[in-house]
């Protein structure tokens, strides 16, 4: 496995290495990964719930990974969220775990949005129009998740004119076309890429290949003038192969979604949407053997399954009181575990059964609005059913905000959120081959969060977001072991969490330059078995700044330097002082079930230098990337190693060169 997760990063130079070093140079880590900047137009947009949006024409000035843009890495630079260390691609949010925040993509929820074993995120920044965060007040339409709600959209075709482009990067190749179907009735959108180091791999004598590909559609029309019917596809899969003198081990992953939704405006005053989806998550391993007349070959699959729909209706019943309402219900599949294996030439099949999880839920809230005043009052009622038991949960949620004009505002909320769900690492980090199943023992998890903040402009060009939070939880599967787990087993520690911080936002805008920087401080534990310890990944201070400096900047033409600065306390990891021998007398350091050491602190700088030029027939850009500039050696794993610790470092220096050529207006 640490072969495997090595290899992959050697995804982007021929210098490509995964470092190991001595366990004295590691003590604390962490991670983050992405920038984005631009003029006049702030990077990030608190609106008056609290919530983040992000400007997503920003992204093309953000260093690259490889030539390709990710929205996600984007994402985890927000105040309050982390991205836990390189090569974790999900949203750590307020002392949360991964499997905390619901992702939802055009409301499908995402089980994995990893490629590249988390570098880089599934969604394509071609594709995206719109991304938020709800942090704090999430509205009672969504749910299922403790921490966080993060929702990405992806764009319509232009209805006017047919438009092409194609981004030629380091390692990858990509290319999106949009159009009308007919004009001012409807559009085409597809997007394509595949991600291709093998070449390097093999520079590099690196016995692992490793490559994805992924594909994006969407079909928007309307068959009313009040009525417009769009689909939606997505289809992605990452593979990833390691030989050895008489071996071969490999992983896989991949998602499929669909979706088709019906956009209906009634009257002035009520307004529907209509969403059916389905999305499917596959997981697989494979291993083959042979030496000395013995053979064996077998592959090992995960996979979920989910079909749901969502009815929503949002309805202005007076000037200042809106009505929003409806209904989902969604019917999940979980195939934990299916082995088939070949040994010595005789068929072998080995599987567990599978489980189901069938929600439904009904929701309501009232927006008030008046003066700068508005008001949210709402409730959420959900019923689980995982085939043997069914359980309730009711999830009231308000919040209440103060417009003061000129980007003056104040906001508090307070929610209560319940999850049926849970992911089981199969290893001691996160993985894109880790597994979900439904709840157990009839524990639903449960949180409640109260947070109060606030945006102030203190000058024509700066402004100030602050925002405090505090979390409890409860019914966190925080120990087990997966093998028990499948085996019926229990494997089941149950506990409690609390989470609280503190999260302000620093933005100067001018007409050349942008400049973010943030600050959170965060203070996560969990609780089992009478011990308290730190969450594992806890990162009490985790700061970024990003800036972009337009330095060319004319009619038709424009260069943009940026840079992103990441700094972080050291995750917690589990390992002890104490050793044991092995078979042969080898002292090994033992692993414990609660963290008990930290890394280092992670540090991380990425620069990128944009070249753009507009002519009447296109876009031509150019942009120059180095991810982990001052390769700086963070740790993303520590495991020991013939008496003493060894880290597994996932990123090195990456340059990148990318070419994007986009044809039409």
């Amino acid at each position: 496995m640490r072969k495997l997760l090595a290899g992959c990063l050697a995804l982007c130079i021929p210098a490509l290495l995964t470092a190991q070093t001595p366990a004295d140079s590691i003590s604390r880590t962490e991670a983050i990964d992405s920038v984005v900047v631009t003029a006049r137009r702030p990077l990030m947009v608190y609106k008056q719930t609290g919530n983040i949006a992000v400007d997503i024409e920003q992204l093309k000035y953000a260093p690259l990974f490889a030539g390709e843009k990710d929205i996600f890495k984007f994402l985890q630079l927000l105040p309050g969220v982390s991205a836990g260390k390189d090569g974790m691609s999900g949203l750590l949010v307020r002392g949360g775990s991964n499997d905390q925040t619901l992702i939802l993509y055009d409301d499908v929820p995402i089980y994995n949005q990893a490629h590249a074993y988390g570098i880089l995120s599934i969604f394509s920044g071609e594709t995206v129009q719109s991304a938020e965060v709800s942090k704090g007040y999430i509205s009672p339409a969504y749910g299922s998740r403790l921490s966080a709600l993060t929702q990405i959209r992806t764009r319509e075709g232009d209805r006017q004119n047919h438009r092409q482009s194609l981004t030629v990067g380091t390692l990858s190749l990509a290319g999106t076309l949009d159009g009308p179907i007919k004009r001012d009735k409807g559009s085409y959108l597809i997007s394509a890429r595949y991600f291709f180091p093998e070449a390097v791999l093999a520079i590099v004598d690196n016995a692992v290949r490793y490559g994805f590909y992924d594909v994006t559609g969407k079909l928007t029309y309307d068959i009313h003038r009040n009525h417009t019917l769009s689909l939606g596809i997505y289809s992605g899969d990452d593979h990833m192969k390691n030989k050895e003198a008489h071996a071969e081990n490999g992983f896989g992953w991949g998602n499929t979604t669909a979706s088709l939704r019906l956009e209906s405006r009634w009257n002035d005053n009520l307004r529907s949407s209509v969403v059916a989806y389905y999305t499917y998550l596959q997981n697989r391993q494979e291993t083959e053997f042979k030496d000395d007349g013995f053979s064996n070959r077998g592959k090992t699959t995960f996979k979920t399954h989910e079909f749901g729909a969502r009815m929503t209706f949002d309805q202005r019943l007076s000037h200042i009181w809106t009505l929003e309402y409806g209904a989902t219900f969604s019917h999940q599949r979980f195939e934990p575990m299916h082995t088939k294996s070949i040994i010595n030439g005789q068929h072998k099949e080995r599987g567990y059964s599978s489980e189901q999880l069938v929600s439904g839920t009904l929701f309501l809230n009232n927006r008030f609005q008046w003066g700068g005043w508005r008001a949210d009052v709402g409730v959420r009622g959900a019923a689980y059913d995982n085939s043997e038991q069914t359980r309730y949960a009711v999830e009231p949620r308000a919040q209440l905000s103060y417009d003061f004009g000129r980007d003056n505002s104040v906001w508090l909320s307070g929610t209560i959120n319940s999850q049926a769900l849970v992911q089981f690492n199969r290893y001691y980090y996160s993985m894109p081959i880790d597994f979900w199943t439904p709840f157990r023992d009839g524990r639903l998890q449960h949180a409640w969060q109260v947070s109060l903040g606030g945006r102030a402009k203190l000058h024509e060009n700066l402004t100030l977001s602050v925002e405090g939070y505090y979390k409890r939880m409860r019914n966190l599967p925080l120990i087990y072991d997966s093998d028990d787990f499948l085996l019926n087993n229990g494997g089941f520690i149950y506990g409690t969490g609390r989470a609280f911080g503190i999260e302000a936002m620093l933005q100067y805008q001018t007409e050349r330059l942008s400049l973010t920087a943030s600050y959170t401080y965060t203070d996560s534990r969990r609780r089992s078995d009478g011990v308290t310890y730190p969450f594992e990944y806890d990162v009490p201070h985790d700061f970024n700044a990003f800036v972009s400096y337009d330095v060319v900047k004319r009619p038709g033409r424009k260069h943009t330097f940026s840079l992103n600065v990441a700094w972080r306390s050291g995750l917690p990891y589990r390992l002890t002082n104490e050793s044991y021998p092995d078979t042969d007398g080898n002292p090994i350091i033992g692993i414990t079930a609660y963290p008990t050491m930290r890394m280092r602190n992670y540090f991380r700088a990425d620069v990128s230098y944009n070249m753009e030029r507009r002519k009447r027939n296109g876009v031509r850009n150019w942009q120059f990337s180095i991810i982990n500039a001052t390769w700086h050696k963070n740790p993303v794993s520590i495991y020991p190693y013939r008496g003493s610790y060894k880290a597994t470092v996932l990123i090195p220096i990456m340059p990148s060169v990318s070419y994007t050529r986009t044809f039409g207006k």
